[in-house]
């Protein structure tokens, strides 16, 4: 599982309302501000709530992109069918990919492990775990590797059930220093 490269990264939103919100996705913008800021340039944001692409023109992105990590930032309960779509035919035709799920479909943890695609869940603020999950994921030799990474969820090479202690809540300003290019 040691990847020994730097992981090409890609966070995606999920579409939240019938039609887009343009509402700035601040918890994706800060977790791909705190990728940037320790190191992981190759880390790309699709705001597929915003920009709205047919389905299947968000798998052939991805498809494209091959990227190593997906993040599905899911704010909204009512995401799951996407996001159980979108994991599944992500891990279909990329196997590779490690999909890493954050936002308040994470309260699910447990069912959306057992019933997706998604590999680990991030069970808190996410910038933090994010980028200690990536670092995790370039040396890592097996998901039991992931138990030290404060604040996942995930079923480990037993198929268990694991979960980690919450990771320390970022201070006020740590999370709107925000690189607002993205």
């Amino acid at each position: 599982m040691s990847h020994n490269k730097t992981p090409k990264i890609i966070i995606v939103t999920t579409p939240i309302r019938p039609t887009p919100t343009y509402y700035p996705p601040v918890g994706s913008l800060s977790v791909v501000t705190a990728l940037h800021n320790s190191g992981f340039e190759d880390t790309h944001f699709y705001n597929i709530d915003l920009l709205r692409p047919s389905y299947d023109e968000v798998l052939a992105h991805l498809k494209r992109e091959k990227p190593d990590i997906l993040g599905i930032s899911a704010i909204v309960s009512t995401a799951y069918g996407y996001t159980k779509k979108l994991s599944m035919d992500v891990k279909a035709i990329l196997p590779e990919t490690t999909v890493l799920l954050g936002g308040n479909l994470g309260a699910s943890a447990e069912i959306i492990l057992n019933k997706t695609g998604v590999d680990f869940v991030c069970t808190g603020e996410g910038e933090k775990t994010t980028v200690e999950f990536a670092k995790n994921w370039v040396v890592s030799e097996t998901k039991n590797d992931f138990k030290k990474i404060k604040g996942l969820a995930f079923l480990d090479e037993s198929n268990e059930f694991t979960i980690t202690p919450y990771a320390e809540i970022l201070k006020a300003e740590e999370v709107y220093e925000i690189d607002w290019s993205i």
